[in-house]
């Protein structure tokens, strides 16, 4: 795991930043205070994304700019370009420029704790968007219950597989982050249920289809076909390029289950490649990310965690759903 981050600014940047932030951040296990709203002129809000190069991110950052505009807002959305001090290095950035709210989508929970805790400091609002953070104060947590997620997944599993049960493969996210941490978790409740399903193999893939397809090369290559009944990816950016390796070598009987729901993913299901996602709608979280921080400035009592919906896509009740991007 990265190892935390020293502070960020000195007392001088502080003492300048303050002059220019209004409102005040507060911890996920206090009820937050509202903040006061700008003096004047519109409302300034700065986002950090872990990452532009991925699809989840872009349908994420859609919903921030877009819901923005229909407010009336302006919103300024970096690129943590999947490092963490590229994304502490926005924070800075960010808050030297004087937003009046910070929407944070972590990499890590724990190495951009230093990146919230300066926002503290600077009397900055922040909400933390699809991804927790493990320290510092913020307004409230807006995105999925990926524990509940990793149940939903493994309930699907235990379902498809049966009381004869067999071996899987797993494939996680980026790790340190909170949802490869519950997701997990999730997973390993209900198999802890289920005995007879084994996790042969467990490996990180940072939710990107390069790494899934690098991975999954390997796993091929280490059991035979029949060998492994399911695979059990994080993501549809993972599950699909897996299913594809494996289907490539004769693993066709290999049951594949997804996370967040994407078109591709969708059809994949109608056609019998994956056999379900977990639908979790990215801009949505984008959308009422930005509606939580305008509610906040303007003094509103904003709830300390807003949870999104997950629920199970199989070819059963697909078409009562739409991707999620």
């Amino acid at each position: 795991m990265p190892p935390r981050c020293p502070r960020l600014f000195s007392c001088a940047v502080m003492a300048w930043a303050c002059t220019w932030f209004t409102g005040c951040g507060s911890s996920q296990q206090e009820t937050p205070s509202p903040a006061a709203a700008p003096k004047s002129g519109t409302m300034r809000i700065g986002a950090v994304l872990p990452m532009f190069a991925h699809p989840f991110f872009l349908a994420q950052k859609r919903g921030l700019e877009e819901k923005a505009k229909e407010l009336g807002v302006t919103i300024d959305v970096r690129d943590g370009q999947d490092d963490d001090q590229k994304q502490l290095t926005q924070v800075e950035a960010l808050l030297n420029r004087g937003c009046d709210a910070l929407i944070l989508c972590p990499r890590d929970e724990d190495a951009l704790v230093p990146a919230v805790e300066s926002a503290n400091r600077a009397g900055v609002p922040v909400i933390t968007m699809n991804r927790r953070v493990n320290g510092g104060k913020v307004v409230t947590y807006i995105g999925a219950d990926d524990a509940e997620g990793g149940r939903t997944q493994g309930k699907a599993l235990a379902e498809a597989l049966g009381p004869k049960g067999g071996q899987i493969i797993y494939l996680q996210g980026t790790q340190g982050s909170s949802p490869q941490r519950q997701r997990q978790k999730g997973l390993k409740a209900v198999l802890d249920e289920h005995p007879e399903i084994k996790v042969a193999d467990d490996r990180f893939a940072a939710f990107q289809e390069d790494k899934a397809k690098a991975v999954m090369t390997d796993l091929v290559r280490r059991y035979d076909p029949g060998a492994i009944r399911a695979i059990v990816a994080q993501a549809d950016e993972m599950a699909l390029p897996a299913a594809e390796v494996a289907r490539a070598e004769g693993w066709k009987d290999a049951i594949v289950i997804g996370f967040n729901g994407t078109k591709l993913a969708f059809d994949a299901i109608r056609s019998g490649t994956l056999y379900a996602t977990v639908l979790q709608d990215a801009a949505e979280q984008g959308t009422r990310s930005v509606e939580a921080a305008v509610a906040h400035l303007k003094g509103q009592t904003v709830e300390p965690e807003i949870l999104t919906s997950l629920p199970l896509i199989t070819k059963e009740n697909i078409d009562k759903y739409s991707p999620a991007y």
